[in-house]
Protein backbone atom coordinates (compact mmCIF):
# COMPACT_ATOMS: atom_id res chain seq x y z
CA UNK A 1 0.00 0.00 0.00
CA UNK A 2 1.01 3.69 -0.61
CA UNK A 3 1.65 5.86 2.35
CA UNK A 4 -1.64 7.77 1.08
CA UNK A 5 -3.76 4.33 1.49
CA UNK A 6 -1.64 3.39 4.81
CA UNK A 7 -2.55 7.09 6.42
CA UNK A 8 -6.42 6.58 5.27
CA UNK A 9 -6.86 2.86 6.39
CA UNK A 10 -5.59 4.34 10.12
CA UNK A 11 -7.61 7.60 10.23
CA UNK A 12 -10.97 6.69 11.18
CA UNK A 13 -10.00 4.92 13.93
CA UNK A 14 -7.55 7.84 14.92
CA UNK A 15 -10.15 10.58 14.44
CA UNK A 16 -12.42 8.76 16.93
CA UNK A 17 -9.84 8.00 19.73
CA UNK A 18 -9.23 11.94 19.00
CA UNK A 19 -12.47 12.55 19.40
CA UNK A 20 -12.83 11.01 22.81
CA UNK A 21 -9.61 11.31 24.52
CA UNK A 22 -7.51 13.29 22.59
CA UNK A 23 -5.35 10.76 21.61
CA UNK A 24 -4.29 7.67 19.60
CA UNK A 25 -1.01 5.48 20.65
CA UNK A 26 -0.59 2.11 18.84
CA UNK A 27 1.63 0.00 16.56
CA UNK A 28 1.77 1.88 13.15
CA UNK A 29 2.09 0.20 9.92
CA UNK A 30 5.69 -1.28 8.64
CA UNK A 31 6.11 1.91 5.92
CA UNK A 32 8.26 1.61 3.40
CA UNK A 33 8.97 5.26 3.51
CA UNK A 34 8.33 6.14 7.32
CA UNK A 35 8.73 10.07 6.47
CA UNK A 36 6.05 9.89 3.49
CA UNK A 37 3.98 7.74 5.61
CA UNK A 38 3.87 10.84 8.48
CA UNK A 39 3.44 13.31 6.53
CA UNK A 40 0.51 11.30 4.82
CA UNK A 41 -1.25 11.19 7.82
CA UNK A 42 -0.61 14.69 8.87
CA UNK A 43 -2.12 15.60 5.52
CA UNK A 44 -4.79 13.12 5.98
CA UNK A 45 -6.11 14.86 9.21
CA UNK A 46 -4.70 18.60 9.09
CA UNK A 47 -3.40 21.20 7.75
CA UNK A 48 0.73 20.64 7.66
CA UNK A 49 2.50 22.62 9.92
CA UNK A 50 6.36 23.91 9.02
CA UNK A 51 8.58 23.65 12.19
CA UNK A 52 11.05 26.86 12.10
CA UNK A 53 14.40 25.70 10.16
CA UNK A 54 12.42 22.62 8.35
CA UNK A 55 12.24 21.79 5.11
CA UNK A 56 8.58 22.74 3.61
CA UNK A 57 8.80 19.78 0.75
CA UNK A 58 9.30 17.31 3.97
CA UNK A 59 8.88 19.03 7.37
CA UNK A 60 9.99 16.43 9.71
CA UNK A 61 12.50 16.16 12.60
CA UNK A 62 14.30 13.16 13.08
CA UNK A 63 14.85 12.98 17.34
CA UNK A 64 18.14 11.11 17.97
CA UNK A 65 19.04 11.39 21.64
CA UNK A 66 22.34 12.94 22.93
CA UNK A 67 24.05 13.57 26.09
CA UNK A 68 23.94 17.08 25.33
CA UNK A 69 20.88 18.35 23.55
CA UNK A 70 20.86 21.66 24.00
CA UNK A 71 17.02 23.68 24.12
CA UNK A 72 15.69 20.27 22.45
CA UNK A 73 13.23 18.27 25.04
CA UNK A 74 12.74 15.31 22.74
CA UNK A 75 16.70 14.08 22.36
CA UNK A 76 17.34 14.87 26.26
CA UNK A 77 17.46 11.66 27.98
CA UNK A 78 15.62 13.06 30.67
CA UNK A 79 11.80 12.23 30.83
CA UNK A 80 9.83 15.40 29.22
CA UNK A 81 7.34 16.19 31.36
CA UNK A 82 3.46 16.36 31.27
CA UNK A 83 3.41 19.07 27.96
CA UNK A 84 1.49 19.95 25.08
CA UNK A 85 3.66 20.37 21.89
CA UNK A 86 4.47 24.56 21.23
CA UNK A 87 2.80 25.49 24.90
CA UNK A 88 4.84 28.60 24.23
CA UNK A 89 3.67 29.72 21.24
CA UNK A 90 0.81 32.03 20.21
CA UNK A 91 -0.74 30.29 17.45
CA UNK A 92 0.14 26.54 18.33
CA UNK A 93 -0.26 23.42 16.08
CA UNK A 94 -3.47 21.66 16.94
CA UNK A 95 -1.88 17.88 16.03
CA UNK A 96 0.76 16.18 16.81
CA UNK A 97 2.51 13.00 15.60
CA UNK A 98 5.47 10.67 16.29
CA UNK A 99 6.87 7.69 14.47
CA UNK A 100 9.37 5.34 16.37
CA UNK A 101 12.07 4.10 13.36
CA UNK A 102 14.33 2.74 15.73
CA UNK A 103 13.41 1.32 19.31
CA UNK A 104 15.43 2.30 22.19
CA UNK A 105 18.30 -0.52 23.10
CA UNK A 106 17.85 -0.10 26.76
CA UNK A 107 14.99 -2.30 26.28
CA UNK A 108 10.90 -1.47 26.17
CA UNK A 109 10.29 0.32 28.98
CA UNK A 110 12.70 3.10 28.02
CA UNK A 111 11.48 6.49 26.31
CA UNK A 112 7.73 5.06 26.80
CA UNK A 113 4.91 7.55 26.49
CA UNK A 114 2.74 8.78 28.88
CA UNK A 115 -0.71 10.05 27.55
CA UNK A 116 -3.44 11.70 29.89
CA UNK A 117 -6.60 12.84 28.54
CA UNK A 118 -7.35 16.73 29.44
CA UNK A 119 -10.99 16.19 29.83
CA UNK A 120 -9.96 13.21 32.80
CA UNK A 121 -7.15 16.07 34.26
CA UNK A 122 -9.61 18.07 34.71
CA UNK A 123 -12.15 15.45 36.53
CA UNK A 124 -9.35 14.47 38.76
CA UNK A 125 -8.50 18.01 39.89
CA UNK A 126 -12.25 18.72 40.81
CA UNK A 127 -12.16 15.85 43.23
CA UNK A 128 -10.72 17.83 45.91
CA UNK A 129 -11.12 21.52 47.03
CA UNK A 130 -7.30 22.31 46.48
CA UNK A 131 -7.45 20.72 43.06
CA UNK A 132 -10.60 23.08 42.44
CA UNK A 133 -9.09 26.13 43.63
CA UNK A 134 -5.83 25.44 41.32
CA UNK A 135 -8.07 24.75 38.18
CA UNK A 136 -10.09 27.92 39.51
CA UNK A 137 -6.18 29.63 39.72
CA UNK A 138 -5.30 28.51 36.08
CA UNK A 139 -8.35 29.23 34.06
CA UNK A 140 -8.50 32.90 35.30
CA UNK A 141 -5.07 33.77 35.90
CA UNK A 142 -2.47 34.16 33.41
CA UNK A 143 0.90 32.87 33.69
CA UNK A 144 4.05 33.87 31.90
CA UNK A 145 5.81 31.14 29.61
CA UNK A 146 9.05 31.15 27.87
CA UNK A 147 10.83 28.48 26.26
CA UNK A 148 14.16 28.88 27.03
CA UNK A 149 16.00 31.27 28.78
CA UNK A 150 15.93 34.57 27.06
CA UNK A 151 13.14 34.08 25.17
CA UNK A 152 10.04 36.24 24.86
CA UNK A 153 8.50 35.91 28.13
CA UNK A 154 4.15 35.46 26.95
CA UNK A 155 1.22 35.36 28.83
CA UNK A 156 -1.90 32.72 28.51
CA UNK A 157 -4.02 30.57 30.78
CA UNK A 158 -3.41 26.72 31.45
CA UNK A 159 -6.70 26.33 31.46
CA UNK A 160 -9.22 27.93 27.91
CA UNK A 161 -11.84 27.55 25.71
CA UNK A 162 -11.72 25.84 22.75
CA UNK A 163 -14.54 25.47 20.56
CA UNK A 164 -13.68 21.98 19.26
CA UNK A 165 -13.67 20.30 22.01
CA UNK A 166 -16.80 21.96 23.41
CA UNK A 167 -15.18 22.80 26.81
CA UNK A 168 -11.76 23.22 28.08
CA UNK A 169 -8.34 22.86 25.85
CA UNK A 170 -4.77 23.39 28.22
CA UNK A 171 -1.54 24.55 27.54
CA UNK A 172 0.88 23.18 29.69
CA UNK A 173 4.67 22.93 30.19
CA UNK A 174 6.31 23.27 33.26
CA UNK A 175 9.64 24.60 32.32
CA UNK A 176 8.12 26.68 30.28
CA UNK A 177 6.20 28.63 32.99
CA UNK A 178 9.22 28.05 35.44
CA UNK A 179 11.54 29.91 32.76
CA UNK A 180 8.69 32.18 32.53
CA UNK A 181 8.10 33.17 35.97
CA UNK A 182 11.61 33.57 36.61
CA UNK A 183 12.66 35.84 33.83
CA UNK A 184 8.92 38.06 35.61
CA UNK A 185 9.09 37.79 39.42
CA UNK A 186 12.86 36.44 40.21
CA UNK A 187 11.04 33.27 41.45
CA UNK A 188 8.09 30.75 41.07
CA UNK A 189 5.74 32.26 43.04
CA UNK A 190 4.45 29.75 45.82
CA UNK A 191 0.47 29.31 44.55
CA UNK A 192 2.07 28.20 41.03
CA UNK A 193 4.61 25.76 42.28
CA UNK A 194 1.39 24.47 43.82
CA UNK A 195 -1.42 24.38 41.29
CA UNK A 196 1.57 23.12 39.15
CA UNK A 197 2.01 20.26 41.42
CA UNK A 198 -1.25 19.53 41.59
CA UNK A 199 -1.72 18.88 37.43
CA UNK A 200 0.82 16.70 37.65
CA UNK A 201 -0.57 14.78 40.35
CA UNK A 202 -3.78 14.80 38.67
CA UNK A 203 -2.31 13.75 35.40
CA UNK A 204 0.16 10.70 37.11
CA UNK A 205 -3.28 9.68 38.59
CA UNK A 206 -5.29 9.59 35.04
CA UNK A 207 -1.95 8.77 33.04
CA UNK A 208 -1.83 5.88 30.26
CA UNK A 209 1.69 4.68 29.88
CA UNK A 210 2.77 3.16 26.23
CA UNK A 211 6.07 1.57 25.49
CA UNK A 212 7.74 2.51 21.84
CA UNK A 213 8.86 -0.12 19.38
CA UNK A 214 9.96 0.44 16.29
CA UNK A 215 7.34 1.16 14.39
CA UNK A 216 4.79 3.00 17.29
CA UNK A 217 2.52 5.76 16.59
CA UNK A 218 1.41 8.10 18.42
CA UNK A 219 -1.21 10.99 17.36
CA UNK A 220 -2.06 13.96 19.97
CA UNK A 221 -4.12 16.34 20.23
CA UNK A 222 -2.14 19.42 22.41
CA UNK A 223 -5.57 20.84 23.24
CA UNK A 224 -7.13 17.83 24.35
CA UNK A 225 -4.67 15.79 26.22
CA UNK A 226 -0.87 15.84 27.44
CA UNK A 227 2.21 13.48 26.84
CA UNK A 228 5.38 12.97 28.40
CA UNK A 229 8.26 10.77 26.69
CA UNK A 230 9.83 8.55 29.82
CA UNK A 231 14.10 8.86 30.28
CA UNK A 232 15.76 7.28 27.14
CA UNK A 233 19.23 6.17 26.72
CA UNK A 234 21.62 8.50 24.85
CA UNK A 235 24.72 6.28 24.10
CA UNK A 236 27.76 8.05 23.13
CA UNK A 237 27.99 6.15 19.81
CA UNK A 238 24.63 7.48 18.41
CA UNK A 239 23.13 4.67 17.62
CA UNK A 240 19.78 4.87 19.92
CA UNK A 241 16.02 5.33 19.70
CA UNK A 242 15.04 7.50 17.12
CA UNK A 243 11.37 8.76 15.60
CA UNK A 244 10.30 11.11 13.30
CA UNK A 245 8.16 13.92 14.41
CA UNK A 246 5.17 15.90 12.55
CA UNK A 247 2.63 18.67 13.44
CA UNK A 248 -0.98 19.76 11.89
CA UNK A 249 -1.28 23.39 12.17
CA UNK A 250 -5.40 22.89 12.39
CA UNK A 251 -7.21 19.59 12.38
CA UNK A 252 -9.96 18.94 9.60
CA UNK A 253 -13.37 17.91 10.47
CA UNK A 254 -13.74 14.40 10.76
CA UNK A 255 -14.65 12.59 7.73
CA UNK A 256 -13.63 15.34 5.19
Amino acid sequence: MSSEDLAQALRPEIERALDSRGYWAGQGPAAAEPEGFLLALARALGELYVPEGCDEETPVIATRPTPEAGAAPFDRPEPIGWHGDFASHADRPELSFVYVTRADPAGEHAGSWRLASVRRVIDQLLTSAEGQAAFNFLRKAPLPFSYADGSEVRWFNVFEDRSRAGALGMRFYEPSITRGCLAVYGEVPPAIVSALQLVRTAADAVGDMRTTQRGALLVTDNWRALHDRTEQSAPLDGIGREALLAFAMTRHSSGS
